[in-house]
């Protein structure tokens, strides 16, 4: 008995540090934000007790609708392309082809190399002037092959002048949304690990009933990968949502020209520490809890009718 009293002890201390960074560093947070969201505190100054004064002016301001309106739509164009690439990508490395595993860490590699140093060089490959991306499109590198008495080739121009990318507000977001799909590796693996989970005998069913590709690919394959789908779509929802150093970093932390990269967080991190309005901050930040809150319950409410667990 006083052996097992010990071990119980013993396993407490082992976890005692980690509980007590929990409480510290997250829930402790957790609660002073709520008491920071009904504050009028600038970090200079004391603060007052507004009560929900902060959450009203949020709501009478045109640049907080603006904001999450330009955040429901960079959700509405990412998440369907990421997770389409995320699939696409996996079901090709799920074949057995020799040197697949080398194909599966290159394209894993940018899921784990650093976003910032990554979508640093994102934005000076899209610069106007001097970037990679217009200097391929603008100077016909794109070859085209012929054959009239020789081998030569042709050059194709894609277009004739810049588009400005994350200069032209008509193109800023589309660009972010192309840059998101960037990092497609993490829902790639789990695909992945939901593909290789399949039994084969299904297939093999399948084909015994003279199923084709795309018949097995309907029929076996997405009724399988119902809950991989399910958990990627809410993890890509609520990762775009909480979306910043895309829109931080490509837009020098402005929002963008004419405000088209003002993403939600993005408005959150700039109210608090750039005109150092923390309750109004810590506000937003609980209006963007609850709407993850409430998507998250409708997808969990409408993956009753889809996702197929046995």
């Amino acid at each position: 008995m006083k052996r097992f009293k010990w071990r119980h002890w013993e396993g407490m201390l082992f976890i005692l540090p980690w509980i007590i960074g929990f409480f510290l560093f997250t829930v402790g947070p957790l609660v002073a934000s709520i008491r920071l969201s009904t504050l009028n505190w600038d970090m200079l100054s004391p603060a007052q007790y507004v009560g929900l004064k902060n959450y009203a002016d949020l709501f009478a301001n045109p640049d907080f609708w603006y904001s999450l309106k330009r955040t429901g739509l960079y959700v509405c164009m990412a998440v369907p392309m990421t997770m389409a690439g995320s699939l696409a990508v996996a079901m090709l490395l799920n074949q057995k082809v020799p040197g697949i595993t080398i194909f599966r860490t290159i394209y894993y590699l940018p899921a784990v190399t650093s976003g910032v140093a990554m979508l640093t060089l994102w934005r000076l490959l899209f610069r106007p002037d001097s970037g990679a991306v217009d200097w391929f499109l603008q100077r016909n590198i794109v070859p085209w092959l012929s054959l009239d008495g020789g081998l030569h080739f042709k050059w194709i121009p894609l277009m004739a002048q810049s588009t400005g990318w994350l200069s032209n507000p008509d193109w800023a977001l589309q660009t972010m949304v192309l840059l998101s799909v960037w990092g497609l590796g993490s829902g790639m693996i789990i695909y992945l690990a939901g593909l290789q989970g399949i039994p084969e005998g299904l297939y093999e069913a399948a084909e015994l009933d003279g199923a084709g590709v795309w018949r097995k690919f309907l029929n076996v394959t997405l009724p399988m990968l119902t809950p991989t789908i399910f958990f990627n779509l809410i993890m890509n929802t609520i990762g775009a949502f909480q979306s910043f150093d895309q829109a931080y970093i490509l837009s020098s932390g402005t929002g963008g020209p004419s405000r088209a990269l003002l993403m939600y967080v993005l408005l959150l991190y700039n109210t608090a520490f750039q005109y150092l309005k923390i309750g109004p901050s810590a506000a937003m930040a609980w209006i963007l809890f609850f709407i993850i809150l409430v998507l998250t319950g409708i997808n969990f409410w409408l993956g009753k009718k889809w996702v197929h667990y046995d």
